[in-house]
C-alpha cells in the first residue's frame, strides 16, 4: 500500500495560473508532496519553526540570507518554492515583492490566518500573488489511484477515508481496520493534527471547542441543538445558537467543520469535515476511546455503520464534482444528496451500502418525484434495476467514474 499515489488534479489548475501563488491550507493536506512531486521547481525552500532554513537547489542558511537568494533564481525565470512561508518575519515577505513579477514563486502555509492576512486591504503583498486553497483530496482523485489497486467496493470505502492524504501509508487495505487503528486505538495522532490546526491558527483548543468537535461527531448537527446541550452543561451564558455559532464559524475557517446546506431553505448543517476525524469524534462520544482500550469486537457495529455514512458522503461528493454543482441534503423528505447548479438540482442521489429491495427503489423514486434531475441510487452491488427514471450504480460504476451525464 506504501507505493500508493495519489494524483491530484489540483496540479493541472497549478500549473495553469500565471505569476506567483500562495498555497494554503491546514496541516497535513498534502501541500508540501503535492509541490515536491508533482510540481516543476528549480529551488525549494523549507523554513523551520526556529527560522533555521533547508534548501535545495540555491544555498540559504538563514532568512535574512533568503531574499538574495531568492532574486537569483526569480531573475533568471525560475521557481522558487518557500514552504511554511507562514513562519517568515513580514518585512522578508515584503522584500520578496522587489522582485516581482520575475519567475515564478510559490509560498505554501499551513496557516489559514496568515492567507488571509496576505489579502487584507492593507497588506503590502495585496496584488502579487494568487491565492489556491488545498483542501481533502478531490473523490475523483482518490478512487482513481485506488481503483488500479483494489476491487470496486473497497475502492471505493478506502477513497472515502484517503482524501486525508496522511492516511496513505498507513493503510492496509482493510478499512474497518484502518478506522478503528486511528479513530480509535491510535486517537492521539488525530488529537495531535487538530492541536497543531489550532496552533498555527495561534487559536486554543479550548473545551468548548472540544466539546463542539464531540456533539458534531455525535451527529448533533443543528446549531440550536449544539447550544443546547453546551449551556446544559454550562459552557455557554445561554441556549441561543448565535453563541454556538461563532465557534463553528472558527471550525469550518479551520477547514475542520464543513457546512452543507438545506435544499430549497438558507439553513445549513455542519460536518466534521475529515471522515478518520468524525470517525473519532464519533467513537469518543459512543465509547470513551481515549479513557481506555477498546477492543474492535465491541466498536465493529459502529465502525461498520460510520464506513456506510461515509461511503454515502464520499459519493455524494463524487456527484457534487462530477456535475460541478453543489452539495446539498434534504431533512424532509429525507433526501441522501442533492447536486444543485444556480439552485437548481440537476442530480438526487441515495445511497444504500448494502443490500435493497425494490420497495427500497419505490420508495427512493416517491421521494423525488416532484425534484428534476437524474436520479441516482447507489448500491455496492446492483440487484434490481426496475425503473427507467432511475439510473441504478453499483461500486464498479462508480470506481470507473461511468455517472450518467445530465
Amino acid at each position: 500500500m506504501n507505493s500508493l499515489t495519489i494524483v491530484r488534479s489540483e496540479v493541472e489548475e497549478l500549473e495553469g495560473i500565471r505569476g506567483w501563488i500562495i498555497l494554503y491550507g491546514r496541516r497535513k493536506v498534502g501541500k508540501t508532496f503535492l509541490l515536491r512531486n508533482f510540481v516543476r521547481w528549480d529551488a525549494y525552500v523549507t523554513v523551520r519553526r526556529d527560522l533555521s532554513i533547508r534548501s535545495e537547489g540555491v544555498e540559504v542558511n538563514s532568512a535574512d540570507e533568503l531574499v538574495d537568494a531568492a532574486g537569483t533564481v526569480l531573475e533568471r525565470g525560475g521557481t522558487l518554492v518557500i514552504d511554511e512561508f507562514q513562519r517568515l518575519p513580514l518585512r522578508v515577505l515584503e522584500d520578496l515583492t522587489a522582485f516581482h513579477p520575475s519567475g515564478r514563486l510559490i509560498l505554501s502555509g499551513s496557516s489559514l490566518g496568515v492567507a488571509r492576512k496576505v489579502f487584507e486591504p492593507r497588506s503590502p503583498l495585496l496584488g502579487f500573488f494568487t491565492p489556491f486553497k488545498l483542501s481533502l483530496v478531490r473523490p475523483a482523485d482518490a478512487l482513481k489511484a485506488l481503483s488500479r489497486t483494489y476491487e470496486p467496493a473497497r475502492a471505493v470505502e478506502l477513497a472515502s477515508y484517503l482524501r486525508d492524504p496522511w492516511l496513505v501509508p498507513l493503510c492496509t487495505g482493510e478499512v474497518e481496520d484502518l478506522v478503528y487503528r486511528y479513530a480509535c486505538r491510535y486517537w492521539q495522532t488525530i488529537k495531535s493534527l487538530i492541536g497543531e490546526v489550532f496552533a498555527e491558527e495561534e487559536r486554543t483548543l479550548t473545551i468548548t471547542y472540544e466539546a463542539v468537535l464531540l456533539l458534531l461527531g455525535a451527529r448533533r448537527w443543528r446549531l440550536h441543538e449544539i447550544a443546547s446541550v453546551l449551556y446544559a452543561r454550562g459552557l455557554l451564558r445561554e441556549p441561543s445558537s448565535s453563541h454556538v455559532a461563532g465557534f463553528v464559524r472558527n471550525l469550518v475557517e479551520m477547514d475542520l467543520v464543513r457546512p452543507i446546506k438545506l435544499y430549497g431553505s438558507r439553513r445549513k448543517i455542519y460536518r466534521i469535515k475529515s471522515p478518520i476525524m468524525e470517525a473519532y469524534y464519533y467513537l469518543e462520544s459512543k465509547y470513551e476511546v481515549s479513557e481506555r482500550e477498546v477492543e474492535y469486537d465491541e466498536v465493529a457495529p459502529a465502525i461498520q455503520a460510520l464506513v456506510r455514512q461515509h461511503v454515502e458522503d464520499f459519493v455524494a461528493d463524487l456527484a457534487a464534482q462530477h456535475y460541478r454543482g453543489r452539495r446539498e441534503y434534504s431533512l424532509s423528505p429525507e433526501i441522501d444528496f442533492i447536486v444543485t447548479r444556480r439552485g437548481r438540482p440537476v442530480a438526487v442521489g441515495e445511497v444504500k451500502w448494502g443490500r435493497y429491495t425494490r420497495r427500497d427503489l419505490e420508495a427512493f423514486r416517491e421521494k423525488v418525484s416532484k425534484l428534476p434531475g437524474l436520479r441516482l441510487f447507489i448500491a455496492r452491488s446492483k440487484e434490481e434495476d426496475a425503473y427507467k427514471d432511475v439510473y441504478v450504480l453499483d461500486a464498479e460504476d462508480l470506481a470507473s467514474l461511468r455517472l450518467p451525464e445530465g
